[in-house]
C-alpha cells in the first residue's frame, strides 16, 4: 500500500476494479466510494479507519444482493466498528526509516449501565525507504457513544476525523537506474506528494418490534478533501517547466439509510421480508492543473458537481423447509447529475479537453435471485443471479448528453457525418462519446457448493460469470475518459476455512 491518499487497487472477480469502481465499500453504513472523484470514479480511501477498532468485515461477491447499490458489480465489503471495547489500550510501535505509530483507545466512564462510550486516536509517521524523505504523517481520531433507551431500542452515535500529508518520490524509469543516474530508491521529481482528510458524523437508531421485527434509520454526513501532485512523464510534454499535475477534490456528503424487516409464518414456511431506502447527495468541486514544481500554470479541469442518488429496495427470504430456501430481491435507483464546468467557455487554444455544463438523470431497476439447497445438514448447493451497476462520472454523463443534443441539432441543419464530426472536433468533442451509458449494467451468474466438515473445516467451490454493458474509466490524471466497451468474465473460486485461497478468471 502507498500511504497517504494513494490506496490499494482492488482485484476481484477476474478484473482490475481500479481504486474501487466495481467494489462497493462501506464502514458502519457510510459509503466509502467517491462518485465523480478527481482522481478516479469510485475512489475508495480507507485510511480514515483505525484497524484496531474493526469488529467485523462482511464480504459479498457479485451483484446478487438488493441492499448493495452503486459500485457493487464485482462485490461489496462492509466494515463494522466495535460498539464497546474490552479494555483500555496504549500501543507504541516503531521501525526503520524513522517510523513510529502510537495508538490509544480509552473506554470512557459512564454513570449508567445502559450507556457506553469510547475514544480512540492513532498517529503514524515515517520517512519511507527512499532517498528523499517522505515525511508522511497521519492522525486518526474516532469516538462512539451507545445509548440503550430500553430493552428494544438503541441509539449509536460516532464521529471521526482523519488527516494526512506527505512527499513522494513517484514512479521512476528503469533506464535511469540501469544508467546509474539514480538508485532504485531515488527520484526524478521528488516534489510529488499530497494531502487528504475526511470527517464523518454517523447516527444510527435501531428498534426491535413485535415478532422480532427490526427498524433502522441512519443519517450520516462526511466532509472530504484531496490534493495530489503527480509527475508521470517528467519533461515529455513541457520541456521547459515539466509535466507535474495537481488534482483536487473537495466535497460534502449527506446521506440516509433506512430499513425495516419483519418475519412471519406462511403455512409451514418461514418468511423474512425487508424494505429499505434512502439517499446520498454529493456536492463536489474538482480541478486538474498543470503545476510544475507545485506552482499552478494552466487549468485543465474546474467543475462543480451536484450528484444525487435516491434508492428503494426490497428483499424476501423464504425458507420452504430445512433443505430449501429462496431469496428474491429488487432494487431501484434514481440518479441526477448537475455539472457546472467553469471552463466550458474557454477557447480550444487554452485546453484541448472536452468541457460541458448541464444536467442529466437516469433510473434503473435491478432484480436479484438466490436459491440454496441443502441435501445434508453440513452441505449447501447454491445458485445466484443478479444485476447491478456502477455509475459513470457526472462529467462524462453530461458531456454525452451535450454531444447527443448537438448531433441532433446538426442533423436537423442538414449536415452530413463528416461535417458533424468536424464541428464536434472543433469543440473538443468526439462522436464515440455519444451513447455511452449513464449507469452501465452488470449481469452476474454463479453456481457452487460449500461444505462444513466436522464443524472445523469449511470448503467451497463456485463457477461464476460477470457481463458488463460498458467499461468506462475516467482518467483523473489526464482529465479524459477511456471507453472499453462491453466485457465478459468467467472464473472459478475455491474457498477454504472461510478464506478464498484460490480464484481465477478470464476475459
Amino acid at each position: 500500500m502507498l500511504v497517504g491518499v494513494k490506496l490499494n487497487r482492488f482485484f476481484l472477480r477476474g478484473f482490475d476494479a481500479d481504486h474501487g469502481t466495481d467494489v462497493a465499500i462501506s464502514t458502519d453504513g457510510i459509503p466509502v466510494n467517491m462518485v465523480s472523484h478527481g482522481h478516479g470514479q469510485g475512489y475508495a480511501d480507507l485510511h480514515f479507519m483505525i484497524p484496531e477498532l474493526v469488529d467485523t468485515i462482511d464480504v459479498f461477491k457479485g451483484p446478487y444482493f438488493a441492499r448493495h447499490g452503486n459500485f457493487s458489480t464485482a462485490g461489496s465489503v462492509m466494515y463494522r466498528t466495535k460498539d464497546h471495547i474490552d479494555g483500555n489500550l496504549i500501543k507504541i510501535e516503531g521501525g526503520e526509516f524513522n517510523t513510529q505509530k502510537f495508538t490509544g483507545i480509552y473506554q470512557l466512564p459512564t454513570i449508567r449501565e445502559h450507556q457506553n462510550a469510547y475514544f480512540a486516536g492513532q498517529y503514524y509517521n515515517t520517512d519511507g525507504a527512499v532517498d528523499s524523505e517522505q515525511d508522511f504523517q497521519r492522525l486518526n481520531l474516532f469516538s462512539k457513544f451507545n445509548l440503550y433507551l430500553d430493552d428494544t431500542s438503541r441509539i449509536s452515535f460516532s464521529a471521526s476525523s482523519f488527516s494526512s500529508a506527505w512527499d513522494a518520490s513517484g514512479q521512476i524509469p528503469k533506464r535511469a537506474i540501469d544508467n546509474e543516474l539514480i538508485t532504485r530508491f531515488g527520484a526524478i521529481d521528488d516534489l510529488e506528494g499530497g494531502q487528504t482528510g475526511r470527517q464523518n458524523i454517523n447516527l444510527i437508531y435501531t428498534l426491535i418490534g413485535e415478532d422480532d421485527s427490526q427498524f433502522l434509520i441512519q443519517p450520516y454526513f462526511s466532509n472530504y478533501n484531496f490534493k495530489l501532485f503527480s509527475n508521470f512523464t517528467f519533461y515529455l510534454d513541457d520541456h521547459e517547466n515539466g509535466d507535474m499535475i495537481e488534482q483536487t477534490d473537495d466535497r460534502t456528503i449527506l446521506g440516509l439509510n433506512s430499513e425495516y424487516e419483519f418475519k412471519r409464518t406462511i403455512y409451514s414456511m418461514q418468511s423474512s421480508t425487508t424494505f429499505g431506502g434512502g439517499f446520498r447527495s454529493d456536492n463536489i468541486a474538482v480541478s486538474l492543473w498543470n503545476s510544475p514544481n507545485r506552482r499552478r500554470l494552466t487549468q485543465n479541469v474546474n467543475s462543480g458537481i451536484i450528484e444525487r442518488n435516491l434508492f428503494l429496495w426490497t428483499q424476501e427470504e423464504l425458507i420452504i423447509n430445512p433443505k430449501l430456501r429462496f431469496q428474491l430481491g429488487l432494487r431501484g435507483d434514481y440518479f441526477t447529475f448537475n455539472v457546472e464546468d467553469h471552463l466550458d467557455t474557454v477557447s480550444p487554444e487554452t485546453t484541448n479537453l472536452p468541457h460541458a455544463s448541464g444536467y442529466a438523470q437516469e433510473a434503473m431497476l435491478n432484480p436479484k435471485f438466490n436459491i440454496v439447497y441443502s441435501p445434508f445438514k453440513s452441505s449447501d448447493v447454491f445458485l445466484n443471479f443478479g444485476t447491478g451497476f456502477h455509475s459513470n462520472d457526472a462529467r462524462d454523463v453530461v458531456i454525452e448528453k451535450t454531444i447527443s443534443k448537438l448531433e441532433q441539432t446538426l442533423i436537423r441543419q442538414g449536415l452530413d457525418n463528416n461535417d458533424i464530426n468536424e464541428q464536434l472536433s472543433q469543440m473538443n468533442f468526439s462522436h464515440e462519446y455519444a451513447g455511452i451509458s449513464t449507469l452501465p449494467r452488470a449481469i452476474g451468474y454463479e453456481i457452487g457448493t460449500r461444505h462444513n466438515i466436522w464443524n472445523r473445516l469449511t470448503f467451497g467451490f463456485a463457477i461464476w460469470r460477470l457481463d458488463l454493458d460498458e467499461e468506462l474509466v475516467f482518467v483523473g490524471d489526464a482529465g479524459e475518459t477511456e471507453i472499453s466497451g462491453q466485457s465478459q468474465r468467467v472464473g472459478i473460486d475455491l474457498k477454504h476455512a472461510d478464506r478464498f485461497f484460490l480464484g481465477c478468471g478470464r476475459m
